[in-house]
């Protein structure tokens, strides 16, 4: 029977009871902390579903935390999830693996047919390509031949049935070695291997041919560089001025215009070798009762401290902490300087820390426009009070 509120106006509320449901012109608002039940059970509440409605037709959720399915699954029309069989079609419902992929006619499917193996590649009539930079690198051809585009490097043993190697004698390519981010080409060359030992011609890291077996020139050959004989079956070139022989056959004659090498000559702690002059504590050269030169492990000196007038004279450039010095510049300091008692820094801004003089100059290392050229320091302390100067217009 009805139930109407007590005014005639149709908007009233209005609830009815028909065939065992209650009908309402209004919404109905419960309030918080409450849900809608049936059979005493909650069904719907402010934030959840009941655990009970286990159906519906929802075309649009939220994000979701997790998602757990029974079942086979379609996913947007090409994504098939079959339960039966644990695999994943995509582009097909009959997933032949694991993850079996269907797209231009061909099927790529990932899985493992038996305990022992893992599969990857073309179920279809079909060649498989691994690629980089959507390139081809490695393509695998549906007749089981393989090719590889670009460099292959194989960290380990090439076992092969056959090697057809191009031994024409026409061929535009010497055996060449090139270096790459991983290996250089030094101690790579050429090698034979015996039963006893292997036998090897290299290129060292001082760019020098090496050999673990002897040269052994025919008759009339000669060892030559830059065109020039140095060594032949009976004597020296002309051009070899120098040598370390320790021992020579008998002299017709002997004649010496200068200096007399020797590997080492020793005057009491003074050594003078190939390699050059060798003292021990300290070395110390004087001309004319002044001191010029002063070295020892804690420090090296150039001049008389009692004779400061004298020049020191440097024709080249010099540098300071420095390798690998510009050549274009005459002077180069690998960090700060002082010049006439004044210090001279460099930063992107102001000292902030140490102590500074009056005078003492920070440079700036990121000049730009409407920048300071630098900052001068105008109160002595740690750090000191710094000015801006040199507006970059």
């Amino acid at each position: 029977m009805p139930i109407i509120n007590n005014s005639q106006d149709p908007s009233s509320p209005l609830f009815v009871t028909r065939n065992g449901r209650l009908l309402t012109n209004y919404d109905l608002d419960l309030a918080t902390g409450h849900a809608y039940s049936i059979d005493n059970t909650p069904i719907l509440s402010l934030t959840e579903l009941g655990v009970t409605v286990t159906r519906s037709n929802l075309k649009s959720v939220g994000t979701l935390h997790g998602l757990e399915v029974e079942g086979d699954t379609l996913l947007g029309g090409f994504a098939f999830f079959n339960s039966t069989y644990n695999r994943i079609g995509i582009g097909t419902d009959g997933p032949s693996a694991a993850i079996d992929i269907l797209e231009n006619n061909v099927q790529t499917i990932i899985g493992s047919p038996r305990t022992d193996i893992s599969y990857i590649g073309t179920h279809s009539n079909h060649d498989l390509a691994i690629i980089t930079d959507h390139q081809e690198r490695i393509v695998v051809k549906n007749n089981g031949s393989v090719v590889v585009n670009g460099d292959l490097h194989i960290a380990g043993t090439l076992t092969v049935t056959s090697i057809v190697s191009d031994t024409r004698a026409n061929r535009s390519q010497s055996l060449t070695f090139f270096p790459d981010q991983d290996a250089s080409v030094f101690g790579l060359g050429l090698a034979w291997v015996g039963e006893d030992r292997t036998r090897q011609l290299t290129l060292t890291a001082g760019s020098i041919l090496r050999s673990t077996e002897s040269f052994d020139l025919c008759e009339g050959k000669e060892y030559s560089i830059g065109g020039k004989t140095v060594l032949t079956s009976t004597e020296l070139g002309g051009s070899v001025l120098t040598s370390s022989l320790t021992k020579i056959g008998t002299l017709e004659t002997l004649e010496v215009s200068g200096t007399i090498n020797a590997s080492r000559i020793s005057l009491n702690n003074l050594q003078l070798t190939n390699n050059g002059i060798e003292v021990e504590r300290l070395a110390k050269i004087v001309v004319d009762g002044a001191d010029v030169f002063y070295g020892d492990r804690y420090q090296v000196v150039l001049g008389d401290i009692s004779k400061q007038t004298n020049p020191v004279k440097v024709f080249g450039p010099l540098s300071v902490n420095i390798n690998n010095p510009d050549s274009s510049v005459d002077f180069s300091v690998n960090g700060d300087v002082s010049l006439g008692g004044k210090k001279f820094t460099n930063g992107t801004v102001a000292p902030v820390e140490g102590t500074w003089h009056i005078g003492d100059i920070c440079w700036n290392k990121n000049p730009r426009t409407s920048d300071f050229v630098g900052w001068i320091c105008t109160v002595s302390g740690s750090p000191g009070q710094w000015s801006s100067f040199g507006l970059i217009a």
